[in-house]
């Protein structure tokens, strides 16, 4: 009788254990990531938050978002740039590929209204790959060594 209390009781935990599947890692990196940086892109010597967002979905797309606000501020003053894409992530790295962007036409802007923004056309489509790091926590992209190139680094806030 005892043998089979220990079955019964057994049964749940070999049940359990076949669920406990790696999620993919698609669903792994699904969430919003964020950059700022401080700085001053047009005219006068007044300081701003550049802030970047990166919102990946469970379906291989993601959006992005560019705007500026105050330095420690919460409200967004405007637009540097917006859009959408596709990623596909591979050996610990995602490469994100923008198929649409608005961008600022004015280049020593520190931001636009967003209805102002330009539509602009890649080509050849533009790409960054990011390294994963932190168990999805943080996103860096990385430059070879003879590039001169920003690097970027996204914090998972979502």
């Amino acid at each position: 009788m005892k043998k089979y209390i220990y079955l019964i009781l057994a049964i749940p935990f070999l049940f359990s254990s076949c669920s406990d599947e790696e999620p993919s890692p698609e669903a792994r990196i699904a969430g919003v990531y964020e950059r700022i940086i401080q700085g001053n892109l047009g005219w006068g010597t007044e300081q701003f938050d550049f802030v970047g967002t990166l919102d990946f979905k469970n379906d291989g797309t993601f959006t992005f978002e560019e705007v500026t606000k105050n330095v420690g501020g919460d409200e967004i003053l405007g637009y540097r740039a917006y859009g959408n894409g596709t990623y596909t992530i591979e050996n610990n790295k995602v490469t994100i590929v923008k198929n649409e962007a608005y961008l600022q036409g004015v280049a020593d802007s520190n931001y636009q209204p967003k209805s102002e923004l330009v539509l602009y056309q890649f080509d050849p489509p533009s790409f960054i790959i990011f390294g994963i790091t932190e168990n999805y926590k943080t996103l860096t992209s990385g430059c070879g060594p003879l590039e001169n190139c920003l690097v970027l680094t996204y914090n998972r806030v979502e």
